[in-house]
């Protein structure tokens, strides 16, 4: 008995020294665990809304979040034209250090994110950005909406779709008009394949000037991310049928150029192009 008591520690103790070996080499790996780790399902929820898990120091705010969120579930789900594969679930945070854990990214100053299939709220969306807390919510539900669908592993998709889904959500303080002018003036963002994926290598075809009383990164973040919603809704009135035919192929997983080309008959570079074009014509509403 001994022996095979021995030989058993030893198997365990290989099986946690492997597992630790592979976090330690795979990036994704540790994310996965921890956001695994950090879910905000093991956190309280209402029982008359269990979508709504808060920390107990953030329950008055949970209680807001859990008001609004079925007119934000209805908006997301107009937009994305189908009802969300399975009950979306947010997370409210009181501690900053806490939402940092489960946002995965060391980073509290991010007012909101997805991280496995759940909406993730900061502290400041019940304090001093109050005023965001109904557009961020919907902006992060369809990310939700999005990811509730797609498989595992599947290509990460374009920016736009949320803040047009979300009627602006994550892009408050530039309005269309403001963006529509720095089209017009060339300060447009660079929408290639790649920069408009990855939002953190974003370019403008020329720099847009900085608002000196303003944090520059979110003023050019948000600036970005108003183009990006208003392309996605030119998209959208212009031919809502290929519209819908695009997300339902991002939501099996297709790689977006190809998906797109398919739905739109061409390229998104090319409609990008002829959507800025239309602001020289004043008619980007057509």
């Amino acid at each position: 008995m001994p022996r095979i008591m021995a030989k058993a520690w030893g198997l365990g103790l290989a099986f946690i020294a492997a597992a630790l070996l592979a976090l330690a080499l795979r990036p994704d790996l540790r994310l996965a665990a921890r956001v695994a780790w950090n879910d905000p399902r093991l956190l309280p929820a209402f029982a008359d809304d269990p979508r709504v898990h808060y920390e107990p120091e953030a329950r008055a705010c949970a209680e807001v979040v859990a008001e609004i969120a079925p007119r934000a579930i209805a908006q997301i789900e107009s937009a994305h034209g189908r009802p969300f594969a399975q009950p979306p679930i947010v997370g409210v945070y009181a501690s900053y250090e806490n939402y940092a854990n489960a946002n995965a990214m060391d980073d509290p100053g991010i007012a909101a994110v997805t991280r496995g299939g759940a909406a993730l709220l900061s502290p400041t969306l019940c304090s001093k950005e109050r005023d965001r807390l109904e557009g961020v919510l919907a902006h992060e539900l369809s990310h939700v909406h999005l990811s509730s669908w797609r498989p595992l592993g599947a290509p990460r998709p374009p920016q736009g779709l949320a803040v047009m889904a979300s009627n602006g959500g994550g892009a408050e303080g530039v309005s269309e008009a403001e963006a529509a002018q720095a089209i017009r003036d060339g300060y447009r963002v660079v929408l290639d394949e790649r920069r408009w994926i990855d939002f953190a290598r974003l370019a403008f075809e020329r720099e847009p000037p900085r608002d000196p009383s303003k944090d520059a990164l979110t003023q050019r973040q948000r600036l970005a991310y108003r183009q990006a919603g208003m392309f996605v809704g030119w998209l959208r009135r212009r031919d809502e049928t290929a519209f819908l035919q695009l997300l339902r192929a991002l939501e099996a997983g297709k790689p977006f150029e190809g998906a797109f080309q398919l739905a739109y008959g061409e390229s998104a570079p090319s409609l990008w192009r002829r959507f800025v074009s239309a602001f020289r014509r004043n008619d980007a509403d057509g």
